[in-house]
């Protein structure tokens, strides 16, 4: 068995180097893979369920297979993907969902300077704006030019831009907003310094607002404009991280846009395996009176991580047109790199009062997270979490007058991560 998948995976690596797959002197070439399975039970998840239907339980699955080049001066990565629910297709049905995630080559250019061409997984700073978007099982990447100056212990400097199309089409028509982007500019800084480190980020996207193709050139430009400072020193079980963007411009529909995000948490490591965290996020909103004279003051999470902020439960994906408020808590226990286990309670608010109640909480979540990892190669993952609605949260979710369940959702997920050559 040992001697089939070894030359199997020789056999992958000669197709993909048909020229010589033996490395020459400084180059790597590492395959692996990622095969990861997800149960959940969902009963209320992202809004609420009328208790006429009954809640669901739905698997996925999502496999990757990835290559990995390294001669130094060049670098690449091929990551092939397939994610689907178990069941979607039948027992003697061969129809599969599998994509490129990654495709790209990078070059170093100088000591210093490197480029980056193809389709790609980015994420910068706390996963707000830009993210890999690992809990989906579909992940998130982008089609771009990634340019890096770092020179050594100094500071970094990245660019990144991207322009789309619908398709192989002689003439210019207008990209699908609901797909992505038109185009995509963004200039990234950061530097470390005692005790902490910087990071600030300028990032315009651009949309097709008319949907005709003789109207090409009406693009609405969206600027988010903003940073972060981390402090925290070793041997001091006192950390903080702060947020401030600001948005301005047009949204996709090309309504004057000026809308801001801050953000604040401060984590206190009271021994080696417990620490507590809480923070505050604050999304602006727009009144109805704003929205009637066609200005947009809420503000948009952009390509940024959805389970990471604002609860598992995923009410506030997308967020409420009035904004958000949330404050939290989170306490952790840890054992070693082997297990940890996390617990938070969230408390949601409107940042502009709810019309039709003059109030603005909209309920509160409690979500329950364990993590383990039961070899190098294999870790196991689970949690619960429960959402305590009010009215205002039935109005947002459009539930009014209906019995609902108790809002609660829980998942178990198995990742198994094998190594099949280096």
């Amino acid at each position: 068995m040992y001697m089939k998948k070894k030359s199997a995976c020789l056999l992958f690596v000669a197709l993909l180097f048909p020229a010589g797959f033996a490395p020459l002197s400084g180059q790597t070439v590492e395959i692996d893979g990622e095969i990861r399975s997800r149960m959940e039970y969902r009963e209320g998840f992202r809004q609420p369920l009328a208790d006429t239907l009954a809640g669901s339980t739905i698997a996925s699955l999502r496999t990757r297979l990835r290559l990995n080049y390294d001669a130094g001066k060049t670098k690449a990565r091929i990551t092939l993907q397939d994610a689907r629910i178990y069941g979607q297709t039948g027992t003697n049905d061969t129809r599969n969902s599998l994509g490129l995630f990654e495709a790209w080559g990078s070059y170093l250019l100088t000591s210093d300077f490197s480029a980056t061409l193809g389709r790609q997984a980015i994420e910068y700073d706390d996963k707000r704006l830009l993210t890999v978007s690992n809990w989906s099982q579909t992940g998130s990447a982008h089609d771009m030019l990634l340019m890096k100056y770092e020179p050594a212990n100094r500071f970094k400097l990245h660019w990144g831009g991207a322009w789309n199309h619908s398709g192989d089409d002689a003439y210019e028509q207008p990209y699908n907003v609901a797909r992505s982007y038109k185009a995509l500019t963004f200039v990234w800084f950061g530097k470390s310094f005692e005790p902490g480190d910087f990071s600030a980020i300028w990032l315009n996207d651009v949309f097709n607002y008319s949907p005709t193709d003789t109207e090409t050139g009406k693009k609405s430009f969206r600027h988010t404009l903003g940073g972060n400072l981390r402090l925290k020193k070793d041997g001091i079980p006192f950390s903080l991280y702060t947020t401030a963007y600001y948005q301005f411009g047009h949204d996709p529909a090309n309504a004057p846009l000026d809308a801001c995000l801050l953000a604040a948490n401060a984590q206190y490591r009271c021994s080696e395996a417990w620490s507590i965290k809480t923070g505050i996020d604050y999304f602006s909103g727009s009144t109805p009176e704003e929205r009637q004279k066609g200005k947009n003051k809420t503000f948009n999470k952009l390509y940024g991580s959805n389970n990471s902020f604002n609860g598992m439960m995923e009410y506030w994906t997308t967020l409420p047109e009035q904004g958000l408020l949330e404050l939290y808590g989170v306490i952790t226990c840890q054992s070693g790199r082997v297990f940890d286990i996390n617990v938070a309670f969230r408390s949601f608010a409107l940042t502009e009062s709810l019309a039709e109640t003059k109030q603005r909480g909209i309920g509160s979540e409690i979500d329950l997270t364990l993590h383990y990892t039961l070899w190098s190669d294999l870790t196991l993952q689970g949690g619960w979490s429960v959402y305590f609605r009010n009215r205002q949260t039935d109005l947002l979710k459009a539930q009014t007058g209906l019995h609902t369940h108790f809002p609660q959702w829980g998942y178990v997920m198995v990742t198994f991560k094998p190594q099949f050559l280096k």
